[in-house]
């Protein structure tokens, strides 16, 4: 499928930022952060119901929601700027929105592995975030009247909780209830202000849609996760068997991180220890109190290891890789609710970002990285022409796991980035064959 772009502009907000609110510091939190445009697209089948809007009025009202919208997420309109210290110059330039056209129907993109080439288009972006626009929105047309809603921005100014809850507030705008949007919170900065300059090396990027990395849609229905759910079950100690209750997060990436170790073990050998990441959303799990809807980033990573390398057993237990998966939640969840200093807390997250970063740039550690999405809503996103049929992030330089709620909101999706062979294999699998659809 080809992609056209037929027009670009840039949207401000519709009432200019005051001057007190012009500059938006960053956060600790926020500095720690890769450089780089993080996105979702949102795919919707055509609606019948709703015959009489034509594409050109659909885009109008998502231009002038967006622009109400901005008003709000007034640092989301601005430009970051490296000088005196990183800050966005919340100056009303605006954001990038795009049209542009396929020449496909939107049911070739809802069944089968994702072409990365093509979800590049549906989602360009600037390479360098000094003075582009820190969000690029495209809605893509498809000839049997769907399309594909992509929003990016840069990872700077706001975890997916912020960019759920921006396009959430900007769909309700758009059905014409801006009166009931939420009033996003921009003061994590004045509690977690930056204190010296952070310096984190993430790794360089890799190319994307080359032999390096591919990526392919993993489903989990809500049936498979009840079932994966019992065999967790099946070999707990009697005394845990009744209380533990392992959730469809853990009992997914389990079976992925399982599958990954046992394919490094074959790629690489006997002897080797894994690391299993994963983004854990601080906001309702700490004593700190935070503003409600706060914007910005507020997470951490958590990580389980294997005490030692694994070897001796044909296969990696499954039951083993939940209790790991199980307990470094619940040790986060402990730990970072006993946190009542905010200078320990930023240490914390700073050490778990850095700790990240040094492990996934080391090829001495099988490392296994996950992204949770579940529960942000994003099915939910209604732009007036119903709920999506389909959420999936955008194609992504990093070996990578992003767990997405699917449409009826029991199953998961897991949109796996990694390797050729890695994936061959991946897709090889008998335990992945059997609860994936």
């Amino acid at each position: 499928m080809k992609v056209e772009v037929q027009w670009k502009k840039l949207v401000k907000p519709s009432v200019p930022t005051p001057s007190d609110r012009q500059k938006w510091k960053l956060t600790s939190m926020d500095e720690l952060q890769m450089p780089n445009y993080v996105g979702v697209i949102f795919y919707y089948r055509d609606n019948a119901e709703n015959p009489g809007v034509d594409i050109s009025q659909r885009l109008h009202q998502m231009e002038e929601s967006l622009s109400k919208t901005l008003t709000l997420f007034y640092p989301m309109a601005g430009r970051y700027v490296e000088d005196d210290g990183c800050f966005i110059d919340c100056n009303d330039l605006g954001v990038e929105f795009v049209h542009a056209k396929v020449d496909g129907q939107i049911d070739q993109l809802l069944h089968g592995d994702p072409d990365m080439d093509l979800l590049d288009h549906l989602s360009q972006f600037p390479t360098n975030i000094v003075g582009n626009p820190l969000v690029v929105i495209q809605v893509t047309t498809f000839e049997c009247g769907g399309s594909a809603v992509a929003l990016r921005s840069t990872h700077k100014i706001g975890d997916v909780y912020t960019m759920a809850m921006f396009i959430n507030s900007w769909a309700t705008a758009c059905r014409g209830n801006v009166d009931v949007t939420v009033c996003p919170s921009f003061e994590l900065s004045s509690l977690f202000p930056v204190k010296a300059s952070t310096v984190v090396n993430w790794p360089p990027p890799r190319i994307i849609g080359s032999k390096e990395l591919i990526m392919s849609r993993f489903r989990f229905s809500g049936d498979a996760i009840l079932k994966l759910k019992a065999l967790a079950r099946v070999d707990a100690k009697d005394s845990m068997a009744k209380n533990f209750q392992p959730s469809r997060v853990e009992v997914v990436s389990a079976l992925l991180s399982r599958a990954l170790v046992n394919i490094d073990r074959y790629k690489h050998g006997e002897g080797r220890t894994f690391a299993v990441y994963m983004t854990f959303n601080l906001r309702e799990k700490i004593n700190l109190t935070i503003p409600a809807n706060s914007c910005g980033n507020f997470f951490a990573m958590i990580f389980g290891r294997s005490d030692q390398p694994v070897s001796g057993k044909r296969n990696l237990e499954f039951n083993g890789m939940v209790n790991i998966i199980h307990n470094m939640i619940s040790d986060a969840k402990t730990k970072y609710a006993t946190v009542v200093d905010r200078e320990e807390f930023c240490s914390m997250v700073e050490n778990s970002i850095a700790e990240f970063v040094e492990t996934a740039s080391s090829s001495e550690e099988c490392t296994i990285a996950f992204s949770s999405w579940c529960r942000f809503g994003l099915h939910e996103i209604d732009f007036g022409w119903g709920r999506p049929v389909l959420v999936s992030n955008i194609s992504l330089n990093l070996r990578s796991i992003f767990l997405v709620d699917d449409e009826e909101g029991r199953g998961i999706d897991a949109w796996t980035t990694t390797s050729e062979d890695e994936m061959t294999l991946l897709k090889q699998d008998p335990d992945i064959l059997a609860f994936t659809s």
